[in-house]
């Protein structure tokens, strides 16, 4: 005989089984000199239900957003600078409510001026966030933000205070809740490449709760401890990631905080992977049920070497009713660059690379010796079609038609030479190369 309240071995199967979890999040992540409005608008193409992010904004250049002083001696200048800064950014994605704005700073007044402007006139963002990940960001202009920040969780906190306050604020006035987020590692070292340790546990986990107490309710926590010694190249290799450590924070926090989990994701198997194990079993007097204690994930270079995995993504992973397709998809981002090449918000070099990085999975998937799930050879065939017709438009005809009807997209790759120049699709050819 049972005991009142205390479910059945039965009960507790069939309510595992009657309470599905949540659809999950997929988060594309900013990557410097990639993460821009047109490379946004064809991953929201190929995957419409996943979080699109700015690159991460240095505060004190939205401030000289119309080459005044970043003083804050003129309120109304510092918001005019800002207007003028956010909207060359992202002016056209306007109602777009899976964007998110990182931005990097370690003053809080800067920052409370910069998230009240951007919930003013993008009240549909779906979230602020606070970069204090980045390591070595003293090579982009600073020092003392980025994952220095987690050198100090009074400031993290403070900094989160006001901007917080600030999105407060907007809400009160305009009813649109904008969240503020923090996206961090799961720690910070000076020069060591060491485990981490119980004590690197327990300063992660008050450094999280300063945040949640000062009003921010997502962390996104990479696997992958920042040295602050080592470039950001090194930074991807080094220490070793740790899921496993994501994991007991998230538990610890038990659904008190979102946590994405961001860093080493390279293909969907993987990513699906990492959802069946991220998944605990609550039971209570109520029966069992499972939830997800990572919250949703993260992945930045992979979309950048398999931008066309996004589709996969949305169909297998978001569990999207919105049905897309990689035709579809390049089709309405060369109608977007052709609609954009003689705007002055753009460079063609912008407009093409999106397409470039589609053209380089190509090649690679179409010299397997097996026909990929993603795509048939006919497909690909065609969006090779649909891309060098593209190029000739946007290219005003520099780009010609192949003589012959072969397909070849190591020669479809460099005939963005003709349209950007050699010198910058070289530097697309090594960056890609070191994603």
């Amino acid at each position: 005989m049972h005991h009142a309240g205390t479910p059945s071995a039965m009960t507790l199967a069939a309510a595992m089984v009657s309470t599905p979890t949540p659809p999950p999040e997929f988060h594309i992540a900013p990557m410097q000199c990639y993460t821009n409005q047109p490379l946004r608008q064809l991953t929201k193409l190929l995957s419409p239900s996943s979080v699109r992010w700015t690159e991460m904004e240095k505060v004190d250049d939205l401030l000289l957003g119309g080459g005044a002083s970043s003083s804050l001696n003129n309120n109304n200048n510092n918001n005019n600078n800002l207007r003028s800064a956010l909207d060359k950014r992202l002016g056209g994605e306007e109602d777009d409510t899976n964007l998110v704005l990182q931005l990097g700073s370690n003053d809080g007044t800067k920052l409370e001026t910069c998230v009240k402007v951007a919930t003013e006139n993008y009240p549909n963002l779906k979230e602020i966030n606070l970069n204090c990940g980045c390591p070595s960001i003293d090579t982009g202009g600073a020092s003392t933000y980025g994952a220095r920040l987690m050198k100090d969780p009074s400031l993290t906190a403070q900094l989160v205070d006001s901007m917080c306050s600030a999105a407060s604020s907007a809400a009160a006035s305009n009813g649109n809740n904008i969240d503020i987020s923090v996206k961090c590692r799961i720690g910070v070292f000076d020069n060591d490449n060491r485990p981490l340790t119980n004590d690197d546990y327990q300063y992660l986990t008050n450094y999280i709760s300063g945040i949640h107490n000062a009003g921010a309710n997502h962390i996104i926590l990479h696997a992958r401890p920042a040295i602050l010694s080592l470039s950001p190249v090194k930074n991807r290799n080094v220490p070793p990631l740790n899921y496993e450590f994501v994991h007991q924070i998230a538990s610890e926090f038990d659904g008190r905080v979102k946590i994405t989990m961001n860093g080493g994701i390279t293909s969907l198997e993987q990513l699906c992977s990492f959802q069946s194990h991220d998944t605990d079993t609550d039971t209570d007097t109520d029966g069992a049920t499972e939830k997800n204690v990572i919250s949703s994930h993260m992945a930045g270079r992979w979309c950048l070497r398999r931008p066309l995995d996004l589709v996969a993504i949305e169909e297998r992973f978001l569990q999207s009713a919105i049905k897309t397709d990689a035709q579809t998809a390049i089709d309405g981002y060369i109608d977007f660059a052709l609609e954009n090449q003689s705007s002055s918000q753009f460079t063609m070099a912008e407009l093409c690379l999106p397409l470039y990085l589609i053209v380089e999975q190509l090649k690679e998937d179409y010299d397997q010796e097996d026909e990929g799930e993603l795509l048939s050879w006919e497909d690909m065939e065609n969006l090779y079609d649909t891309i060098q017709e593209g190029l000739i438009h946007l290219s005003n005809g520099k780009v010609k038609t192949s003589k012959n009807s072969s397909i070849n997209f190591k020669k479809l790759a460099n005939s963005f030479k003709s349209v950007v120049g050699t010198k910058v699709v070289n530097k697309w050819k090594r960056n890609r190369a070191e994603l």
